[in-house]
Order: C-alpha cells, then structure tokens, then sequence
C-alpha cells in the first residue's frame, strides 16, 4: 500500500463504524482496514494513557454520580476495558481479578457496566485478544497447507524451541525454497498490517536473530503492508500472494471484524 493511500485510510478511522465505509471507499479488505485502526488505536492509547489515568479519581467521581464507563471512556478517547480498570483500580480491585471473575463484582451496576465495556472495546477487551491470538493461528495454518501443498517439510516454532533454539521463525524449512528467485529458508507469519513502527519493532526483535542464524526469509503481513517497508534481500508478503492458493483466505481477512 502506498503511503498517501495509508494516510488517507489512517486519518479516516476514528472507531469501529468507520470500518465498512472506509473499505469501500478505498476498496480494501476490511480485516486491512481493521488491523489498521487498531494499530491507530494502540498508537493514541501509548500517547494518551498516562495523562488520562492521571485522572482516574475523577473518572470513579463521575461513575458514582451516574455516568457509565462507557460514557466515560469516549469522552477520554480511551478503550472501555482500559477505562473500567482505571476505576476498578480507584476502587481496590486489582485488573486479573476483575476480567477473570466479573460475576464476583460487589455491585449489579458495576458488574453490567464492566461487561458492557468489554463487550464494547474491540482492541484492548479479552475477546479482542482472543481474536487477535485466533488470526495468529490462522494465518500460520494458510502457510502450514501451503508448504504442505508445495511437498516442503519444515520444523515449526514449536519443533525448535523443543531443542532449546531461543529465537525461532513459525517455519524454518529443510531445504530451501525457491520463491520469487530467492532461497528461502525460514517463514514467519504476522497477522497485523506492516507498517514502518510495526516492521522496525520485529526487525529488532526478531527479523535480524533470524537472517543471521538462518539466512533469507520470507515475512507475511497478512493484512497487508506498506510499500516503504523493506527488508534487503528477504521477501515480504500479504494475503494477496495466497489468495488462489487458499480457499481460507476470506475467513481470515473478515474474522473478528464483527462481533
């Protein structure tokens, strides 16, 4: 995706509503259009946070004076989820207590208003990190049928760290195979949109332990990437590469986009 185009879809999004209107204004997939919020969302949650939890015993003030988290967390421009722990927090109830046992809060209102929030917060909730963790694992399974398909054998994440390989690729092959006129050794599957901050956090972390202890790879951004983002001599890869290949393709760019 062109940078004008990304900037255009960037500065469109303000919630989930805008999801379907900007898919088609731009005619992308709306899991692309989705992964792109909530790296926008992430982005303005990384700026605002502090400031708004500052505040969190105004936030609980204006609770018990009758407005809703929900209420709350849209005038703060802040995710629900991350709203109601900010109050819960003023009120002595630690965050793992809350999300796992909800039922077990003191009060009817709160308890209502608590999973009012979560069911409202697409990103930050226990269901949105369900969902995210499901599209990891989709798009892993696409790549697993695909070398399948091919007849490559390759170890998996799991295989290598079983022989205490620390940093590992979702694939590293047995031999390598020949895409696009690269060798390639190793695979690895993001199901998020690459953009620049994106693909600079896993080149730190991870992209360059792998082309150093494996060589050339091939990185898959599922949702798509930016077309400034670049990786010499590696490949980098969308949804649009499999999309002939694959009949699951279409399930993984709608999952979680409605709830």
């Amino acid at each position: 995706m062109d940078i004008n185009t990304y900037e255009q879809i960037f500065s469109s999004l303000k919630g989930v509503d805008d999801i379907d209107r900007v898919s088609e204004m731009f005619s992308q997939p709306v899991g692309v259009i989705y992964s792109i919020l909530n790296q926008k969302t992430v982005t303005d949650v990384k700026k605002n946070f502090s400031r708004v939890q500052d505040r969190s015993g105004k936030h609980l003030s204006m609770w018990q004076k009758g407005t809703t988290i929900v209420q709350i967390a849209r005038k703060n421009s802040i995710p629900a989820t991350l709203m109601a722990a900010m109050i819960l927090s003023e009120m002595g109830i630690p965050k793992k207590s809350f999300m796992k046992n909800i039922d077990e809060l003191p009060d009817m209102r709160l308890k209502k208003e608590v999973k009012e929030a979560m069911c409202s917060d697409h990103f930050f909730s226990p269901r949105a990190h369900e969902v995210h963790t499901v599209k990891g694992k989709m798009g892993e399974s696409i790549l697993e049928q695909w070398l399948a398909n091919k007849g490559v054998s390759f170890r998996t994440e799991n295989d290598l760290r079983a022989l205490g390989i620390a940093k590992t690729p979702d694939f590293l092959l047995e031999e390598p195979l020949d895409i696009n006129g690269k060798n390639v050794s190793w695979i690895e599957s993001k199901a998020l949109f690459g953009d620049e901050k994106e693909h600079q956090y896993y080149m730190k972390k991870q992209f360059t332990d792998y082309e150093e202890n494996f060589g050339t790879g091939m990185i898959v951004y599922w949702y798509g990437f930016l077309d400034s983002v670049k990786m010499d001599g590696h490949l980098i890869k969308d949804y649009r590469f499999f999309v002939k290949e694959s009949d699951t393709i279409d399930e993984l760019l709608n999952h979680g986009v409605q709830w």
